[in-house]
C-alpha cells in the first residue's frame, strides 16, 4: 500500500472531530478500564495510531486509514494472529464480544493491541548489540516460517519498485545520487527474484518497528506491508536499516555475510540466496533514498521522517559504493 504522508495522523481518517468520545467508547467495548489520557503517535506513514492510558495499563488503538478496505482489515487481524501463533514477540491483539475489530458509530474502524513498555531502536538512537541482533534474527526466522500467504499488499517502498521509481525521479536527482542508484540498478537486473525461495516476510524490520521492551525482550511491530516475498528480502531490510551504523567500519557486504551466518542457525539459506543477499540489500538501501525523494518531489510531502529516509539511503549508498 502506498504510504500516506499527512503530518497529522488523524487526517488519514474520515473523521476530524474530537477523538475523546471514540476512545471512551473503545475502552468500554473492550473492557479495559476508565480512560486517563490518550495521544496520537506522530511517526509512521499509514494508519492513525493512538496511545491510550487507562486506570489499568496502556494500549494502542490502530485506527485504520480511510483508504483501507474490509479485506485489508481482515488481512491485518489474520497476520497478527498467525504471528502470535508462530511465537513472534508481537503485542497481543484484544477481542470484544463480537470479534477483534471495533466499528465505532463515527465509522472509525480499529483494532486494539496491548502496548509494550519500551522504546524502538530508532527512539533509543543506537545500534543493536550482539544479543539484540541475534534475537531479532530469531524473530525474523519465526516470521519467515509462517505458512500464511496473504493477499498481496502493494508497498511502493519495496525493492521490486526500484527501476520504475528511479525512472520517475531521475530529473529531480543530483548527479551523485543518479550515479549511485544506476550502479545498484545494474546489479539488481542480474537478480532473479522469482527463482529464490519465497516466504512470508514482514518486509519492514527497521529500527522504527523493533522495540526493546523494559523487560529486555525484542518485540516486532507493524506488519502492514508484509507479503509473500523472496525470503532474503527480510534480511536485506534488516541489514540496510536496523543494523545501519554510520560509526562502524564494517562494510555493508561484511554485514550481510554475518547476518546470513547467524540467520542460517535458524533457517538455512540456499546458495542462491547467499549469492544475491548483498545486491538485494543494496537495492533496499537505494529504495530508502528513492522513497524519500518521491515523497518530496512527486507527492510534495516533506517531514523530518522523510529527510531521515533520504539521509539514510544516500549515506548508506555512499559508504557501500565509494
Amino acid at each position: 500500500m502506498a504510504k500516506v504522508t499527512e503530518t497529522n495522523p488523524q487526517q488519514r481518517l474520515n473523521y476530524s472531530d474530537d477523538l475523546a468520545p471514540v476512545i471512551e467508547r473503545t475502552c468500554r467495548v473492550y473492557g479495559i478500564g476508565k480512560i486517563e489520557s490518550f495521544n496520537l503517535i506522530e511517526t509512521g506513514y499509514e494508519d492513525c495510531n493512538v496511545l491510550i492510558k487507562t486506570s489499568n495499563r496502556k494500549f494502542l488503538a490502530k485506527m485504520f486509514a480511510k483508504y483501507r478496505k474490509e479485506e485489508d482489515i481482515e488481512r491485518f487481524v489474520a497476520i497478527v494472529l498467525a504471528a502470535l501463533d508462530a511465537g513472534v514477540n508481537h503485542p497481543k491483539i484484544l477481542k470484544t464480544n463480537t470479534g477483534y475489530i471495533y466499528r465505532d458509530e463515527t465509522d472509525i474502524v480499529l483494532a486494539l493491541l496491548e502496548f509494550v513498555e519500551g522504546k524502538t531502536f530508532k527512539e533509543l538512537g543506537r545500534v543493536a548489540n550482539d544479543n539484540e541482533r541475534q534475537s531479532l534474527l530469531e524473530q525474523a526466522a519465526f516470521i519467515n516460517r509462517i505458512g500464511l500467504q496473504p493477499s498481496f499488499m502493494i508497498d511502493t517502498w519495496a525493492i521490486q519498485h526500484l527501476e520504475p521509481v528511479y525512472a520517475d525521479l531521475q530529473s529531480f536527482m543530483t548527479n551523485e545520487d543518479k550515479k549511485m542508484v544506476e550502479e545498484v540498478v545494474r546489479e539488481y537486473r542480474n537478480i532473479h527474484l522469482e527463482a529464490l525461495p519465497q516466504a512470508f516476510v514482514h518486509g519492514d524490520l527497521t529500527k522504527a518497528n523493533v522495540i526493546k521492551s523494559d523487560d529486555g525482550k525484542i518485540y516486532v511491530i507493524d506488519f502492514s506491508v508484509s507479503n509473500w516475498y523472496p525470503r532474503i528480502q527480510e534480511l536485506a531490510v534488516i541489514a540496510a536499516n536496523f543494523l545501519n551504523d554510520p560509526n562502524s567500519d564494517m562494510s555493508l557486504k561484511e554485514k550481510t555475510v554475518n547476518i546470513a551466518t547467524e540467520y542460517s542457525k535458524f533457517n538455512r539459506l540456499t546458495e542462491e540466496e547467499l549469492k544475491y543477499l548483498y545486491p538485494v540489500t543494496l537495492a533496499a538501501v537505494a529504495m530508502e533514498l528513492l522513497g524519500g525523494l518521491r515523497e518530496v518531489y512527486l507527492k510534495k510531502q516533506d517531514s523530518e521522517e522523510t529527510q531521515y529516509w533520504i539521509s539514510l539511503g544516500r549515506n548508506g549508498l555512499r559508504k557501500a559504493l565509494n
